[in-house]
């Protein structure tokens, strides 16, 4: 039981300095004009970066062979186990936060703004320079394993899941989740997040003020 006790007491304190990121001020934002919008979705403790379809496809060198044509692509990164099956197990949720053999990226097409399973008060919109897009789509390129020829290495799909998986880079762990790889995607998009961010909350609540300061703009 201790090995439980352990990572689940890290979480709470996780979480309580998650609560403590700084607020985005307008002099943060990029100077430069804007002509892309990403969107933030929030599924309860899980964050998603929604894509205009025909502008990241176009931009992406690994995920246009695997996807269709879509108004939308969502784009998620998570536990290899947990995040690719129907119905995980809690064990699975445990071993995830403590040892994960490795992450991977969720990418579908969609069809709708909020896409499928989210309301329209869990997207929030956020204007991209050209650059930012560029290094935002950079980023999720480079988060994507690559076969010895080169090829994203594909994790199969769920049987009523239309998503494709593929295996990740980097290391999936209790302080580095799928909410904060989108902090560290805004980053790359030149959005000013700031704090440790390890909730969906923490993630979304900025964006939110980001969007505001840019509506504001």
């Amino acid at each position: 039981m201790r090995s439980i006790f352990r990572p689940l007491a890290i979480l709470v304190f996780a979480l309580f300095l998650s609560g403590c990121a700084g607020v985005p001020a307008r002099s943060d934002l990029p100077a430069a004009p804007t002509p892309h919008t990403v969107y933030v979705v929030q599924y309860g403790w899980h964050t998603a970066l929604l894509f205009d379809g025909p502008s990241i496809l176009a931009r992406s060198g690994k995920l246009k062979a695997g996807i269709g044509e879509h108004k939308y692509v969502l784009v998620g990164w998570g536990d290899g186990e947990y995040f690719v099956m129907a119905h995980p197990p809690l064990s699975k949720a445990v071993k995830a936060l403590v040892a994960s053999d490795y992450p991977a990226l969720q990418v579908g097409g969609r069809d709708t703004n909020p896409p499928l399973g989210a309301q329209a008060g869990d997207v929030v919109a956020l204007a991209v320079t050209e650059r930012g897009f560029r290094e935002l789509v950079d980023y999720i390129d480079r988060s994507i394993a690559a076969a010895p020829d080169g090829t994203p290495i594909n994790l199969g799909k769920q049987p009523d899941n239309p998503d494709r998986f593929y295996q990740a880079t980097g290391n999936y762990s209790l302080l580095n989740n799928c909410n904060s790889w989108v902090v560290g995607a805004l980053r790359a998009a030149e959005m000013p997040v700031s704090g440790f961010n390890l909730t969906a909350r923490a993630v979304f609540e900025q964006a939110q003020r980001i969007s505001q300061l840019q509506q504001g703009s």
